[in-house]
């Protein structure tokens, strides 16, 4: 029967501090395809939409990465605990679907914290500008706006990954 072994949750957030989606790597093959899967469409949608990038993003996301990194380890460890696991969970567990419906959730997040530091960036730029009003503006409907225009594009994204990969309601 095979089986899933445990993962230290720090060592996985480091990891994945330092390396991105690489870093789940050690999280299993799965994980780590659908993990640069998710980081390259982020950036070719991004690319393509032509929203500012600030370069410090890069930085800041791998927070997020860590973050999930960290919580997909105790995921690991809860069913390599579970003694009524049987080889059809494992074997689903260890599925590029199940990887992809987690992915989802880390994508998701990046690109809602994309919003919010984009719109912060534009904040502080009219600031230093003078532009005081148009930097209100942005504070209050510039964060709203950006967020629903990146949350429904990559919603739509995630309904498609979730059709290709065939992911429904058992993981809902």
């Amino acid at each position: 029967m095979k089986i899933i072994n445990k993962k230290n949750p720090l060592l996985a957030g480091v990891l994945s501090l330092f390396l991105g989606p690489f870093g789940y790597i050690y999280l299993g093959f799965n994980f780590f395809v659908a993990g640069i899967s998710i980081s390259l469409i982020i950036g070719i949608v991004l690319g393509i939409l032509n929203f500012p990038y600030p370069g410090f993003f890069n930085y800041l996301q791998l927070f997020i990465w860590a973050y999930f990194g960290y919580k997909f380890a105790h995921i690991s460890n809860f069913f390599s605990n579970d003694k009524n696991i049987t080889e059809v969970d494992v074997k689903e567990y260890k599925s590029m679907s199940f990887a992809f419906y987690l992915m989802i959730h880390v994508m998701m997040s990046i690109v809602r914290f994309y919003a919010v530091v984009v719109a912060l960036f534009f904040i502080v730029v009219f600031f230093s500008q003078g532009k005081i009003l148009l930097a209100i503006l942005t504070l209050f409907f510039g964060i709203v706006i950006t967020q629903w225009v990146i949350e429904s594009i990559f919603g739509i994204i995630s309904v498609a990954i979730m059709k290709i990969f065939k992911i429904d309601k058992k993981y809902l």
